[in-house]
């Protein structure tokens, strides 16, 4: 009970110090699940018609392109889904638009949030010195941080575009160490949507043997990595 009402005190005091950041982390934490659960009937009911689209037409590939981009920069979905979907609809000749616009929605994201959160972060870390030092202590190192949280399975995509603005990795460090960090599990999903006989099979990744071990090594790596990060000097 001691811990809960704590968490909930430092929620306060975040409100109280930026209450556009709180309603940002509210927003990221809870949009992309309602967002699944308004989109899936409407896929589940035109996903026939979707597949008869090809990208070799130019308004299907940047239509495409353009909705996914604000589904997952504006948090709407999240990147694991839209991926399963992605591969299961369009197929292969949908992941380069997928990659391009998971890059694009990182930096409307990132942008968002930087614009929301300001300097709330160091306000905030004005009660807590020893973690202010630590975090001016790896500014420089920043990239490394961004690709083990990428390469987390079970960090979200929204979450960690909010944490990253708020320390100002840097939108180039963002792009380049996210890309490479994503692009492992935005594979598996994707090839196991591209492997679904249906929309549910698709986002459950039924088809891939073995997952849960992949996934796990992911986990154990990018906590490794994050470890790593904040002991190494």
């Amino acid at each position: 009970m001691e811990k809960k009402q704590g968490i909930f005190k430092e929620f306060q005091s975040a409100y109280r110090i930026n209450p556009g950041v709180a309603l940002a982390l509210l927003w990221v934490t809870v949009m992309p699940s309602v967002g699944s659960f308004s989109a899936l009937p409407i896929l589940i009911n035109y996903s026939e018609n979707l597949q008869n689209l090809v990208f070799s037409d130019y308004l299907v590939a940047i239509s495409y392109l353009v909705l996914v981009t604000v589904l997952m920069g504006m948090a709407l979905m999240p990147t694991t889904l839209v991926a399963g979907l992605s591969g299961f609809i369009f197929g292969w000749e949908a992941f380069p638009f997928l990659f391009l616009a998971y890059n694009i929605a990182s930096i409307l994201g990132y942008g968002w949030g930087k614009k929301l959160g300001g300097n709330s972060l160091d306000l905030i870390l004005d009660k807590y010195p020893k973690a202010k030092t630590l975090i001016a202590s790896k500014r420089n190192r920043m990239g490394e941080l961004v690709f083990f949280g990428r390469l987390s399975p079970v960090l979200p995509f929204a979450v960690s575009n909010l944490l990253f603005s708020l320390l100002h990795v840097g939108w180039k460090r963002l792009v380049l160490f996210g890309s490479i960090g994503m692009l492992p599990r935005t594979i598996l999903t994707f090839w196991a949507g591209t492997l679904g006989t249906d929309v549910y099979s698709a986002i459950n990744q039924e088809s891939i043997s073995g997952k849960a071990w992949i996934f796990l090594l992911l986990l154990v790596l990018s906590l490794w990595g994050i470890w790593r990060f904040l002991k190494r000097n």
